[in-house]
Parts: C-alpha cells; structure tokens; sequence
C-alpha cells in the first residue's frame, strides 16, 4: 500500500536566492519548499506526497485553489514535490507514544490517491446484439449458461497479481548505493492494463478449462466492453498469445501501459487504442525485461521502448531524475520517465521527470 502521508526527517534545508522566508528542504529523495520559521534540519515532519489530495478541512483551505490536490510546483525558481507539515496537525495519540519515522499517516488524516479520468466509462459492445431467446428459457440457469457461457466476474483485482506501481527514488533514496547494471525502459504515460490467463484444473481424461481476465490498474472487467484494454486484447489476440503461453503453469499476466486517443490527452497522437507491455509474470515471479521483450514480441506485442540495457545508477537521486528527463520514443513529446528493473526482474523502481510533471500539470 503506497503511503501518501508519513511521518519523515529533514536531513538538510538549502537557501533559496532572494528569498529569507522559505528554504528547499530534502526529505528523503524529495526537494520540497518550507518555511524556515516551521522547520530546522533534523525536525520530524508529515511528509504528504505529489498525486495526494488532502481532506476538505480547515486546516488545509489553502489549498482550494488547488482542489487540495498535490502537485509539482516551480515556485521562486525551483522545482518542489509534495508538502511538509508540522506533526501537530495529527491527532494525539491514545497510547501517547510518539510518531516514529515512517510512520504511515494516510488514513490519520483522510488523504485519498488522485486517480484522474483516464477512460471513458465503458459501454458494453455487445449492448442491443446478439440473438434474441424465449423468455422463459431464460429463467433456467442451466439454459443461460449453455447459450451465454460462464458469467464473467467483474470488480475483484486478481489477488494473486501485484498491481502496478513502482516505488518512486525518491522515496528509497538509498538505491543509489546499489551499482548493479539496470535495465532502463521508457515509463509510457498512459492507463495500466493487466491481462491474464488462469488454468482450471479437471480430472483425467477432460481437457483443462482457462479463465480471461482483463484489469483496468485497480479492477476487473468483466465483460467486453469499448474501453481501451479489452480494444486492445482484441487488438493483439491477448488471450490467445496467453494460451500459447501458458505450457502447463497455473496462470500466467501481462501487464501494460495503454494509450488511446481518450487517455491522458493522446500524447503520442495514436489513432486508435494500444498497449505497451512492460512486464511478463509467471507464478514463480517476473521475468527480466530482455526475456520478456523477446516473449512478447515474438507474439505480436509491442514492448515498451528500451532506454539502457546496462545503466549504473549515479550517487544522487537527482542525476537520476535529469536521466529520466528525455523524449520519447514513441512521439514528440517528453517521457514521463524512466523504470528501473534488475536484469532478474525481482526489483524495481521509477524516477519520474519533474519537468515533465510540470509542463503537463500532473
């Protein structure tokens, strides 16, 4: 569970040129602006991360203008992410023990995740279509199952998938240590999209049975519908590239990046609905992405762009963050960023470039 708000230390607060007021203080990887009249070096504070919106309460009125969302601001000169508060906007606590660093503070006091409208919402395709059967046919389950097949559960994320969110440098400032070769590959600003296959076991001599699962980031969709993930799986064949896939493993998940003429203002000017994959998952875990791209491809999947194949992280958090800044290969536009994985798959992380958060207010 990604922590919006928590409980950090100020390791350092630099000047900031013609301004006595105000200082950037770092906290972890982030560079954030505060008052020098709030906070000294060393000061514990709630650390509220950029994409949270804050709790309509007075406490937070200032931020209205925003739509209590927080965002990454340029502000006399230099870039900020997130905000600092005193640990005094917090309840007291009943067993009076004090806030410990790290401490996960986001439901204290009430901050939810921003999720912007990516997708229109979807209307199902096969609406007013399809062959019409007597009424009272239709009362019998077993009748509605032999003409319409098994009902398609909708909702539920799939337990056993984790969704997609990389961690943030920022928020693990430490990896820098880690001189391990990295793959880098383009963080594609679109909607994530999970699609997997599972297997149904039957007993000898019936052939297994498999179940399709298409995922928007957070929920399952259960029927077909004229959303970008399920234009996409019919797109690419999704599900019989999983099938060709599987062997004999219990479930095998894609996950990707999808971008369409509706989603996150088309950046890459496409026409109609596609899908960058960016990870391969087995239930012994994630492939590495070179094994994965050749995967994918050879089954008529786009992967998404390779930045490095052997990229050693530098001693800050900020020259990996001016790494991140670049174009994008998919289109004149900046990239959002860049993903990290080891070359085993099992870690990784995402710097995201702030001046692309900047230039397109996200």
């Amino acid at each position: 569970m990604r922590k919006l708000a928590s409980i950090k230390s100020i390791t350092a607060i630099a000047p900031i040129e013609g301004k006595d007021l105000i200082g950037l203080a770092t906290v972890d990887g982030w560079q954030v602006i505060v008052q020098k009249s709030q906070f000294k070096p060393g000061d514990k504070c709630v650390y509220v991360e950029i994409d949270s919106v804050m709790p309509e309460k007075p406490e937070f009125e200032f931020l209205r203008k925003r739509d209590f969302r927080i965002r990454t601001l340029k502000m006399a000169g230099v870039i900020s992410q997130g905000i600092c508060f005193p640990l005094d906007i917090l309840p007291p606590k009943k067993n009076k023990t004090e806030y410990e660093i790290g401490e996960d503070v986001t439901d204290v006091i009430g901050v939810k995740q921003y999720e912007a409208t990516m997708d229109k919402e979807p209307e199902e395709i096969t609406k007013g279509k399809g062959k019409k059967f007597p009424k009272f046919l239709m009362k019998f389950k077993w009748f509605r199952r032999l003409v319409m097949g098994p009902k398609k559960k909708s909702g539920g994320f799939p337990s056993f998938i984790s969704k997609t969110d990389e961690t943030r440098i920022q928020n693990m400032p430490h990896i820098v240590e880690d001189k391990r070769e990295w793959i880098a590959t383009e963080k594609v600003d679109g909607q994530s999209g999970t699609f997997a296959l599972v297997r149904r076991k039957r007993p000898w001599p019936f052939k297994d049975e498999f179940e399709y699962i298409v995922c928007s980031r957070n929920l399952r969709l259960g029927k077909p519908d004229n959303s970008s993930y399920w234009s996409v799986s019919n797109r690419y064949q999704i599900e019989n590239a999983l099938r060709n896939m599987i062997g004999d493993r219990e479930w095998i998940a894609i996950q990707g990046e999808c971008v369409a003429p509706n989603v996150q203002g088309n950046k890459y000017k496409v026409k109609t609905p596609d899908l960058y994959v960016f990870n391969l998952i087995y239930p012994t875990g994630r492939l590495g992405s070179m094994v994965a791209k050749s995967i994918i491809e050879n089954h008529g999947m786009k992967f998404v762009p390779i930045v490095s194949q052997g990229y050693v992280l530098p001693d800050t958090v900020q020259e990996v963050l001016d790494y991140a800044h670049g174009q994008s290969a998919l289109g004149d536009t900046l990239r959002e960023g860049i993903v990290f994985r080891s070359k085993d798959g099992t870690h990784s992380f995402k710097a995201v470039d702030p001046l692309f958060l900047l230039k397109y207010n996200e």
